[in-house]
């Protein structure tokens, strides 16, 4: 049954999240630490990485990568208390290309609605790019939050992070829309009503890439 609901990662989804090129010199360490990001996925366990040589060339070789995939759908259920309830279902790796896919839902007797869900969408090194980007709406206040209420938020998030010690950039970008909901009737005069936007920027620059 797990077999017929696994999709393996696609070759381009590999492709995708390695740090060597054709063309370009072999480097052992970067080899190395792009089994370590490999392994790293959300989708992928475990990650090996064999040269070849080539008979009759000694300036160049053939790579081979082998992945073996993570079983991509998962979930989980939680009780916090006797009126509150909370699960999640996913799919890691949706297709087998690097995307992911999440419902949150809570089901709390003491709010109003009694039910509140969270839909998430990611989607891992967009175009070979290391950029990751993630897109939400959530009533469960999992955004990023600046505010004492419970809030709902719609957010976009790219993010390319320092993958390796080789990598020179890194970066963020991530823009919400928070609210605040009454979900627990509080009474006018103690509930804060509000709204706000949260713009996130950041940059890095890696000093050390040529260091061993």
């Amino acid at each position: 049954v797990a077999n017929a609901l696994h999709s393996n990662t696609k070759e381009k989804v590999i492709r995708n999240n390695l740090f060597i090129r054709e063309g370009k010199p072999l480097d052992p360490y970067k080899l190395a630490d792009n089994e370590r990001f490999l392994r790293d996925l959300a989708f992928i366990v475990d990650a090996r990485i064999i040269i070849k040589p080539i008979r009759g060339n000694r300036d160049m070789v053939d790579v081979e990568v082998f992945t073996r995939d993570v079983f991509s759908l998962g979930g989980s259920f939680s009780v916090s208390s006797t009126s509150s309830v909370a699960f999640r279902v996913y799919d890691a790796n949706v297709s087998g290309y690097g995307q992911r896919v999440e419902f949150r839902g809570l089901v709390d007797t003491e709010r109003d609605p009694q039910f509140g869900t969270q839909l998430l969408y990611s989607k891992n090194s967009i175009k070979g790019s290391f950029i990751n980007a993630t897109i939400s709406y959530t009533q469960l206040n999992t955004g990023a939050s600046y505010g004492l209420e419970n809030e709902s938020a719609f957010y976009l998030k790219f993010e390319r992070p320092l993958v390796s010690p080789y990598t020179r950039l890194a970066g963020g970008v991530e823009l919400s829309k928070n609210w605040s909901v009454n979900v627990f009737n509080k009474v006018d005069t103690s509930f804060r009503k509000y709204s706000y936007d949260v713009k996130d920027f950041w940059i890095g620059y890696n000093i050390g890439i040529k260091n061993k």
